[in-house]
Order: structure tokens, then sequence, then C-alpha cells
């Protein structure tokens, strides 16, 4: 055995000699056969066709989009400078593999349990964008290690970086740091100053996630995470680090020729091509690109839109419409009567959700196994932290009731109790999961909606309800026909399993009943089980209406798409909330796109384990009163409990001063407390002065 092992380790010693001399002598890939002969830089640009998922021809993607080549030495160096320490920090010192980098990568992966950071050089970079396809694959990988390799001894490192420069996409259709300084900026690109390069710097590895314009607090980040780099680099000082790292972002967008502006479409599309195919291969056009997009649907949607907000002067409208068991989108729609809308609101764009958001505490609290037919909390004017006052529209009250009354009454006061209970971190880590990507901020009054979501964020999450908890990412592409002939299939999510199918269930039943006989009973659909949820915010601003049937989930939203400006009295009705304008295009929309389909009804898992509940906010009249521990063993709260319910059923009518800004309000009508099984009057909400409506 000991001889064994002898011979075992000198065979050993001999390949890693071998593969030194052979590395040293023709570098590390002498093994494996590849040359940048005959692999040419991707021909002339030509336009791209969008279909339906039924081949119907949607519109077209520029032939170039927005590309500006520029020499290098008309780059600022500050933007050099940052692109490098970002990307690939041994640039300058390696032979296209960064070998430390791969090290560190696999410790990182390995002490993380998964695939957490890559350790792509610029050269791996340019190669998979001229000469390849982003997928992975383990002879793909090889290919361009081997090719990165190539090119490093064929081309100066001057002429790797400026290509790599001129070809890397920064989002907003923009090809080249010269297109991304002036899309972002106004400027050229030799004319970027350190805070705008940092920024730049940091949009290639995730253009959309990272988009200054759509998701400011994102892009931010990142700059910062680009400037620590260039810091640790010794490019910058630690002053000069600090000043640029609270800088603002400074945008000064500009609109340029090519795709930009024909469609709102066009830039989710883009970005998801360019995250499968490379932004090389889109750029370069002549793709046949069939998306999930269902053609009668989106017409349905526009129609929806327009026949609903049919006068001059109206707000806008938007459809977002998810098959809920794949996350496969069907309607993408934004209009508005007499304008045409470039921009792309109901992806990117960020407003305040208003008590769409109940939809997630209400899941929070079934998670927790509080029942929400039998749990009560008190209806009556509420004191949160920071002089957070909260109350309903009209300012009467209900008492003790059940979580499940409160939700088809949207009573703002029992779930501002509600949410400090569950406490609003878990209710914001929740949301996340079921698919809000927007960044939320966990204060009390998140049950309101004062955090700023994307109707696409909306949608997915309600899917996440529709298909028994699961969440699926959104996805707009099916597959890909390149100039060559050959085509390529998108990536489809999984599915995760987010909310277990019985807490689903549970809430399906309550939001179902909320279309029967709550805020949303203008977006029932005779002869068929639909739940959803309304909302409206600050002033009627923003209004919603989130819902969904078994084979679909669809938000509707309405609002002014330039800012957020008060829906006074359009179409006659003093403020536009939830219940009226947006659940009519939800229920317009719904009939034709459900048109022929079979009628579904919801599933029927069952309910969670309840169990007692008694939380410390239950019954308080403001957070101060709140119970030292929760705990149902406390027979003395419960006397003080009833003690105010008493005292709050005679003053049902009183009216309660507050001193805060704005209010969040989610109803149709102004009249007084109807019986629960009639639609519910509006309820209203003041933020903290800390947590205004107006959002974050």
């Amino acid at each position: 055995m000991r001889r064994g092992l002898q011979i075992a380790a000198a065979c050993i010693v001999v390949l890693i000699a071998a593969f030194a001399v052979g590395t040293a002598v023709a570098g590390p890939f002498f093994w494996y056969a590849c040359s940048l002969d005959g692999l040419d830089v991707h021909g002339p640009a030509r336009a791209s066709v969008i279909l339906a998922s039924d081949g119907t021809h949607l519109g077209l993607l520029g032939a170039t989009g927005n590309r500006q080549p520029v020499a290098l030495h008309r780059v600022s160096p500050v933007m050099r400078k940052a692109i490098v320490d970002t990307e690939d920090r041994r640039f300058y010192s390696n032979n296209g593999i960064d070998y430390i980098g791969i090290v560190r990568a696999l410790q990182s992966d390995v002490s993380s349990g998964g695939y957490t950071q890559g350790a792509s050089t610029i050269e791996q970079q340019l190669v998979r964008n001229l000469y390849l396809t982003p997928q992975q694959s383990i002879s793909r990988k090889l290919n361009e290690g081997c090719l990165a390799v190539q090119l490093d001894k064929q081309w100066s490192k001057d002429r790797i970086l400026d290509t790599y420069l001129n070809d890397i996409y920064f989002g907003q259709e923009a090809y080249g740091i010269e297109a991304g300084a002036e899309a972002y900026f106004g400027v050229r690109a030799k004319d970027l100053s350190l805070e705008q390069a940092a920024l730049l710097a940091g949009l290639p590895q995730a253009p959309s996630a990272y988009d200054p314009l759509n998701r400011p607090d994102a892009a931010k980040a990142r700059r910062a995470e680009v400037l620590r780099a260039m810091l640790t680099a010794g490019d910058i000082s630690r002053a000069r680090y600090r000043r640029a790292l609270h800088s603002p972002l400074g945008l000064n967008p500009r609109r340029t020729p090519g795709l930009a502006g024909r469609s709102f479409l066009s830039g989710y599309i883009t970005n998801q091509l360019v995250n499968e195919f490379g932004a090389e291969r889109v750029r370069q056009g002549g793709l046949r690109i069939y998306t999930t997009l269902d053609a009668k649907m989106q017409t349905d949607a526009a129609h929806a839109i327009l026949g609903t907000l049919d006068r001059k002067g109206d707000p806008a409208g938007s459809v977002v419409s998810i098959d809920p068991k794949t996350g496969q989108i069907r309607a993408l729609a934004l209009a508005q009567t007499g304008k045409r809308l470039a921009f792309d609101l109901p992806v990117d764009g960020r407003r305040q959700a208003g008590s769409t958001f109940k939809m997630f505490a209400l899941t929070e609290a079934v998670q927790r196994e509080i029942n929400p037919y039998s749990t009560q909390y008190l209806s009556a004017p509420f004191v949160g932290p920071d002089n957070w006052h909260v109350q309903t529209f009209e300012k009467t009250y209900s008492g003790r009731i059940p979580l499940t009354q409160a939700t088809l009454l949207s009573d703002n006061t029992v779930y501002a109790r509600l949410t400090l209970d569950l406490g609003p971190k878990p209710i914001a880590q929740l949301a996340q999961q079921m698919g809000i990507q927007s960044h939320l901020k966990p204060v009390p009054s998140i049950v309101l909606g004062v955090n700023a979501v994307s109707p696409l964020d909306l949608a997915t999450a309600y899917a996440t309800l529709a298909d028994g908890g699961v969440e699926h990412d959104p996805t707009i592409l099916t597959k890909v026909v390149f100039p060559d002939g050959h085509s390529e299939t998108a990536s489809n999510s999984k599915g995760k399993q987010v909310v277990d199918p019985k807490v689903a269930g549970v809430v399906t039943r309550v939001l179902e009943a909320n279309v029967q006989s709550g805020t949303g009973t203008a977006a029932a659909l005779p002869g068929r089980p639909a739940a959803g949820k309304t909302g409206t915010t600050d002033s009627f601003a923003d209004a919603w209406f989130a819902g969904w049937v078994p084979q679909l989930a669809t938000v509707s939203w309405v609002g002014y798409p330039t800012g957020e400006r008060p829906m006074d009295n359009v179409h006659g009705i003093p403020g536009v909330t939830g219940g009226t304008l947006p659940a009519e295009i939800w229920h317009t929309y719904m009939t034709g796109a459900l048109q022929g389909q079979p009628v579904e009804q919801f599933a029927s898992p069952g309910a969670p384990p309840f169990k007692p509940w008694c939380g410390r906010y239950q019954f308080a009249g403001t957070w101060r009163d709140a119970r030292q521990k929760d705990g149902c063993h406390h027979q003395q709260h419960k006397k003080k409990a009833k003690r105010e319910t008493k005292t709050t059923t005679e003053r049902k009518t009183t009216t309660v001063p507050t001193t805060t800004v704005g209010t969040v309000t989610d109803s149709t009508t102004t009249r007084t407390l109807p019986p629960p099984t009639q639609p519910p009057p509006p309820t209203t909400t003041a933020a903290p002065p800390t947590t205004t409506t107006t959002g974050p």
C-alpha cells in the first residue's frame, strides 16, 4: 500500500509538472483547442421582430439601438479606472484569466452553499459578448476561457478595454459608454465626473436592477460599491470617496434616436434579451423574438383602459396580467386617451400601493396561525409611534371586529394595530418573498401601502396567492430565432413555495368575500369566483385593484404618469379610489380575457391549525397602552378591552382631530357605515410625520 501511494504521489507530481511546463510554453489552455481565427465579430445590425405567443406581430426593436463608438482616449480617465476596478481589478496584470479571483469566488460559493460570485475578466466578458452566448455550460466556459487567453495575446490591453467600453450594455437601450453617458447624464464620455463614472460602472452587472431612473436607491447602493472598489484600488482618496458617496445621483437623462421612445415594452424586453443572450447578439438584431404576451389579452387590456378612461384630460391606466402557474406575462399595457406614452411605468414605475398591501399583513397573520374569522381587533382611533394618527375616513368605528370584517371594511385602524403586533419587518420580508422587487421600508405604515411598487411587482405577488403560494419570477420571453435560423428557448421560472397552500387558501377566501361584498364589488365577475383588494393613496393620486381568478392574476392602476396629481372629479367621481375606475377596468379586461375559458374554482386545501391569539396592540388606544407581553392569560387586559370597546361604540360618530401629513383612502363612497354585507365605507389614514404617504 505504501509503494502504491508513493507511485500515485509521483504521478500527481508529474502531471502537475507537465501542466506547469505546458502552461509556461503554450498557456493555460494548451490542452484545449480553440482559436480566434474564423470567429468574426457579429455582422451588420438589423431590426428584430417582436411576436406574441401565437406569432402575431407586435412591433420592432431598432436595428442598432443607441450606440456611438468612441476612442479610448476620449473616455474620461476616471471612467476607465472605475470600470477596471469594478469588473476586473487585475486587468492589467492577468493574461485573460484571473486565477486569484476564481479561487476567491470558489471560497465564497462554498461558504455560502451556492453560487454567489463570478470571476470573469474583461477579456472573458468581451469574448462572450462578441463571439459566444451567455448560457452556462462547461464546454462554453472552457471555450470562453481559452478564447480570452488568445484575445489577450493578440490584442493590447488598451484595445481590449476600448472595445469592451464600446460594447457593454448600460440599460435604457444604450450600448457603449458614449451612449450611456448621454442617456443618463446628457454629457459626453470624456466629460464624466467621478460620481457619474461610478454609477455607470455599476450598471453592466444588472442594468435593469440598478437602473437609476427607475430604481434610484438600488443605483446609489451599487454606486457605493464601485466607489469602495476604487478606494481599495488606491484610485481615489478617502476624502474624495466620502464626498462622492453622499452626493446626489445628478441625473439628466436624454432620449436619443433609436428604440427609445417607441414602445414602453421595448426596454423590458431588451433587458431580458440581454440577460439571456448577451448584449452584442441583441444589438446586432435580425432576431425573431417570441414573447409570452397574448395578442388578444393585450388588445383587451388597451380597450379596457381607453374604454373606461375615454375623455380628454383623463388619467392614464395600466394593466398587468400574469399566468400564475408559470409567471408568464400575458398582458402589459399602459394607455392614456389622446397621448402616446413611451416610458415603462408598468414594469419600472414606482407608485404607492395603498391598501393592496393589507393582503401581505393578512397573509403574515394567517401564517402565524391567527384565525381571521374569530380573532378580533379594535376598530377605533389609534395613535402609533412618532405621533402616527390612524383613523377611518368617516371617523366612525365598529368596536371589536374580526379580521375578516376589517378586511372587507378596509379598516386602517385594525390593520395598524395588527401590523405592530406582527412587526413591519416580517411583513416587508414576506412581500418581497412573494414577488415585490422594490425596496421596502419596514415602517408601521407599510400596511397602508406607503412604499412605492410597480404594477408588475404587485401582479407577481398576487399571482403567488393565485398559485397556492408558489412564487414565479415574471418572464416575457419564450424563445428567440437567430439570423442563421437556429432558435434558443428562454429560461423559465421553476417556482418556489413561499406561502403554505393552506395559508394561501384562507387569504383567498377572505379576499373572495371582499369582491362579493367588500370594497371590490365593482370588479365581480358574474358566474366566476374572483378575489382581490382595492388600494388608494394620498389625495387620490394613485388607485389600484389587484385580483385574480385561478388561471389569471391581474393588477389595474389608474393615475397621472408624469406625477402624483389628485384624481378629483374624474367622470364625476369626487376622488378616484381603487373600488371605482381601477375595479371597472379590471372587470372589463377580465371579462374579455376569460371569454371562452372554463370557469375554475379556487382550490380548497383546508386551513392551517389556528391558535388563540392575543396581541399587545390588539385593543390598545395608543401604542403606549400596549400590554407588556403577548398572551391570552391577562384577565385584567380583557376587562380593559371590554371597557374600551363599550366606550368606542358609544362614540362611533365622534370626530377625531389629527395633525398629520397626508391621508390614505380606500373606498368609493362617503356614506354612513353600512351593514357588513354591503359595500363598506372609505377609510383613511394619516401617516406619521417621518413616513408620509408620499412614500420613501
